[in-house]
C-alpha cells in the first residue's frame, strides 16, 4: 500500500510538472481538479500555503522546518529549490 503524500510533497510534485513558479492558489486548484488531495477544510488554500511555508525559504517565518523545499518569490508564488 502507497504512504499518502503530505500536501508539500503533492505541490512539489505540481511545481515539478509545471517548471515554473505557481501561486498558492495555483496549486490548489490543481490539487482539487485532480483529486491529489483531499482536504477537510474550508479554505484549502489557506491549507497548502501553510504547508508549503513550513518547508520554505524567504517568509521569514519561525515556524519553518528543515530542509526547506520551497523559495518564496516578490509576485507570491513559490518555486522549488534546486536540490528537490
Amino acid at each position: 500500500m502507497e504512504k499518502k503524500k503530505t500536501i508539500a510533497q503533492v505541490a512539489i510534485d505540481i511545481l515539478k510538472k509545471a517548471k515554473s513558479p505557481m501561486t498558492a492558489a495555483e496549486i490548489t486548484q490543481i490539487i482539487q481538479e485532480k483529486n491529489l488531495y483531499t482536504f477537510n477544510a474550508k479554505n484549502p488554500r489557506q491549507i497548502v500555503r501553510s504547508a508549503i511555508e513550513r518547508r520554505c525559504d524567504g517568509t521569514g517565518k519561525k515556524r519553518t522546518v528543515s530542509p526547506a523545499w520551497f523559495t518564496k518569490l516578490p509576485n507570491k508564488q513559490y518555486a522549488l529549490k534546486q536540490e528537490v
